[in-house]
């Protein structure tokens, strides 16, 4: 069932028609572009079954549903990967609030915040991020202590040498990361 908020009665009256409205999710659609996107729209609705019928009142966070289907639907139709509703999920199943996000992402505080609201898009080197968090999300969450994954510090020894090596480099440049001895 429906989230009600506020517990709020099971019924409402309409102010426009007098009619009885029921706390439920419709499909609506949204024309964005020329193209038809749907979407379920919680809400209190004289009729959750009949498409024509959209009398209804939205209160409390339905309206921030509404709002990103927009958002999300503007950005589908403008060929958009990165949609405001992916950002979030990403950032989401990462465990992250927006500020969290955009420290771990190295974008800015109020970044994210800006992203899923739509107002504007990530770089490029921070959609391969996101394409990176979509695959493994364990790399961007939270340590299990629920420390953020920004640190200063160097990365493992034996991880760097592979990466040297495994490039070709080491020939020339291994020794500089070999035991370092004090000068």
């Amino acid at each position: 069932m429906p989230k009600n908020p506020r517990n709020y009665p099971k019924t409402f009256v309409s102010a426009e028609s007098g009619r009885r409205m029921r706390r439920g999710e419709k499909l609506l659609s949204l024309q964005v572009n020329g193209r038809l996107f749907r979407y379920y729209q919680p809400g209190w609705w004289c009729s959750l079954k009949d498409p024509n019928d959209v009398e209804g009142q939205l209160v409390d966070d339905d309206n921030k549903v509404a709002d990103m289907a927009r958002r999300t639907a503007q950005a589908l139709a403008e060929g958009e990967q990165f949609t405001p509703l992916l950002i979030r999920a990403i950032r989401m199943r990462c465990g992250l609030s927006q500020r969290e996000a955009g420290l771990v992402f190295g974008t800015g505080e109020k970044s994210f915040e800006k992203y899923e609201s739509g107002q504007i898009r990530p770089s490029v080197p921070t959609k391969r991020l996101l394409w990176l968090a979509l695959e493994h999300s364990e790399l961007f969450a939270k340590t299990k202590k629920g420390s953020l994954r920004v640190t200063s510090a160097a990365p493992d020894g034996d991880l760097i040498k592979r990466a040297i090596r495994e490039a070709n480099l080491d020939r020339l440049y291994g020794p500089m990361f070999r035991h370092r001895r004090s000068a």
